[in-house]
């Protein structure tokens, strides 16, 4: 790729976002619960790989060190368990996620190449690196991990691998249940032409199997085969809504509407009293900004399959179908920007409308980067943006 190998290209811009968001901790140090609670080898690198040591990265570290629970059987164990391998080390499993994170944008790039050119798939991995979420590609966070699952299975079934594609996606599935949503896309690209060619489906039914074997663990270790999905009801309050999709939608509109209300409301009294701003006010916020951004993922999502085929245009649906169908109670899409970071058919759709359009492309670029930078150093500083 004209322009740097794209798994350099995704170190190196994060990796300079990352040592820029730890030296706002030395400018303005973190205090109280802020303040990153594992170590690591010495100051300097309890400083470095600290910056955003905070929400599930301690999940996977209890996880690792200490195996699971009701309540951490929510977090999908193919992660946890290679953090392990490295000795359930905060530094190895940053950079465990950082590497994977880098295999992930050659992945991707290589699948936006077929379709948008080498210079649409640049701008792809550009997207992707500077996406405001991807400050978890330098956490202990599974993303990374999943992007290169993910994105291998999409590229092994796209070259007619069914075995590579149903181990990679398997693995994927371990590693986060949104994994199940590849099965449309790659049922898709894998149909059999002919019918002695109905093997080639065959691999596919990894995907669940890794789920049941998820389950017969927990089962084992917990005593309950679901523990992962009432670990999410009771722990995150997030259930499948009422009529799946289209309950969660509206439970989005609804609070992103709400909160929007609030906020014009209540902001300036708050703001002329002097008393700062409440945790309700906040979460106001975080509806209404998340229900805004809802639109353009939904218009991405048709973009990619306009533009660059069914079969990444089934995979971002299925996406977006997984991310409404399990809202959270009174924040119905708390963390959709991080699921969206791994949602590469939308990264390329974003690529894909910019590219030949260089003030466009400018701005897009430069504005992602800015919030980039801001949600990082919100996350450093322990406020959830993810």
């Amino acid at each position: 790729m004209r322009g740097g190998h794209p798994f350099w290209t995704l170190v190196w811009i994060r990796v300079a976002f990352w040592l820029g968001t730890a030296a706002t901790l030395l400018w303005a140090p973190a205090a109280g619960e802020a303040i990153a609670p594992t170590r690591a080898w010495d100051p300097f690198t309890d400083l470095v790989f600290g910056t955003f040591d905070h929400w599930d990265a301690e999940w996977f570290l209890e996880i690792a060190r200490n195996g699971y629970d009701e309540t951490s059987a929510a977090f999908f164990p193919l992660y946890p368990a290679l953090v392990s391998l490295l000795g359930s080390s905060l530094v190895w499993g940053t950079l465990l996620s950082l590497v994977a994170a880098g295999f992930g944008a050659w992945f991707v790039s290589e699948i936006a190449r077929e379709r948008l050119g080498a210079s649409g798939a640049r701008d792809t991995v550009l997207v992707l690196a500077l996406f405001p979420t991807a400050f978890v590609f330098t956490s202990v966070y599974s993303d990374g991990l999943f992007l290169m699952l993910s994105a291998a299975s999409f590229l092994a079934a796209e070259r007619g691998r069914p075995w590579v594609a149903g181990l990679a996606g398997a693995s994927a599935v371990a590693t986060r249940s949104m994994g199940l949503a590849l099965l449309p896309a790659l049922v898709y690209l894998l149909w059999p032409r002919r019918r002695a060619d109905a093997w080639r489906l065959l691999p596919l039914l990894l995907l669940p199997f890794a789920l049941g074997l998820y389950a017969l663990y927990l089962d084992r270790e917990v005593g309950d085969a679901f523990a992962f999905t009432d670990a999410q009801a009771s722990g995150w309050e997030r259930e499948l809504a009422f009529l799946g999709p289209l309950g969660g939608l509206w439970m989005a509109i609804e609070a992103g509407g709400h909160g929007a209300l609030e906020l014009l409301r209540d902001l300036p009294r708050t703001g002329a009293a002097g008393s700062g701003y409440s945790q309700p006010l906040q979460v106001s916020f975080w509806n209404a900004a998340h229900l805004l951004l809802l639109v353009p993922i939904a218009w991405l999502t048709w973009v990619a399959w306009r533009k660059l085929g069914p079969a990444l245009g089934l995979y971002a649906v299925s996406t977006l179908v997984v991310i409404l169908s399990v809202p959270s109670e009174g924040f119905p899409l708390v963390s959709m920007p991080r699921f969206v970071l791994t949602d590469f058919p939308v990264l390329m759709a974003l690529a894909a409308v910019i590219q030949d359009r260089p003030s466009l492309r400018t701005t897009v670029l430069v504005g992602l980067g800015a919030v980039s930078a801001a949600a990082g150093v919100a996350f450093a500083r322990g406020v959830w943006v993810a």
